[in-house]
């Protein structure tokens, strides 16, 4: 079945993607200050290399786990959840702790965003110093919780057959585990639920041109977190470290997390 260009069809569940190295995790021991780096749903550490590559110039210590269910195939990850995914985070936090960093900061994309966030909030800020959310799915588009509605039906989709193989390109499922969206809404509701106590600073990026995150999202985070920065990057698609306007993300990052670390 065919759906304006998504392709609904079990053999979704299985396909090789031929992920690389490119999406291991990755850790750098750096100087005491740490930052853990979050890929979002789908994605992989190969779409957050800028801002890794950006932290190690900087001289932190950087911890960048893969989540579970990732880099395998869609039939992976729709084994796992949002569970996992806090386990996997906690473990990269906990990594930077055991490499003796005094300061630690937080940044992460789309439903990576959530889930720093989330970890923040779970610590109550206490060993969190900074946090950088980049298009945080508090609330989705639309056509994204008619793909939860629809998962009973349709577990697995396709967009498109390969991920981008060019040298500027990232490996991410073109594909989506429909019913592994519920588990975006359950961190987007304990992240709305727990933000009173996110007590450390925070700044919240949206992309210009986002076709996944409703902008309402930024509305009902700044009310929640009153100490947050915003910043929009203008023209900039979701993936913002994968796109184009990468280098304008990665100076926004920079500046930001040395004006914390001063």
């Amino acid at each position: 079945m065919v759906i304006k260009g998504i392709r609904i069809e079990k053999a979704a569940r299985d396909k090789e993607w031929g992920f690389t190295e490119a999406s291991s995790a990755r850790f750098h021991r750096g100087s005491g200050t740490g930052i853990l780096i979050c890929h979002g749903f789908g994605g992989t550490p190969s779409n957050m290399l800028p801002l890794y590559e950006r932290a190690v110039e900087m001289g932190f210590t950087v911890s960048m786990p893969l989540l579970d269910g990732h880099a395998k195939t869609l039939g992976e990850m729709a084994k796992t959840g949002h569970e996992a995914w806090r386990r996997n985070v906690d473990e990269a936090y906990s990594a930077l702790v055991s490499s003796g960093c005094e300061r630690i900061f937080l940044c992460g994309l789309s439903m990576g965003a959530l889930l720093m966030a989330d970890l923040a909030e779970r610590r109550s800020s206490k060993g969190v110093d900074g946090v950088m959310l980049i298009c945080p799915p508090v609330k989705m588009k639309p056509y994204l919780k008619f793909t939860e509605f629809i998962a009973p039906i349709a577990p697995y989709m396709l967009t498109a057959d390969d991920f981008d193989r060019s040298p500027e390109g990232t490996e991410v499922y073109m594909g989506v585990a429909s019913k592994k969206l519920k588990d975006i809404s359950f961190l987007a509701r304990e992240v709305k639920r727990g933000a009173a106590r996110l007590a450390s600073p925070v700044m919240l990026v949206e992309a210009g041109n986002d076709n996944r995150v409703d902008p309402d999202s930024y509305r009902i985070l700044k009310k929640l977190i009153p100490q947050a920065e915003y910043t929009l990057i203008k023209g900039a698609a979701h993936g913002i470290p994968y796109c184009p306007k990468k280098h304008e993300l990665c100076d926004i990052f920079e500046e930001y997390f040395s004006k914390l670390d001063r």
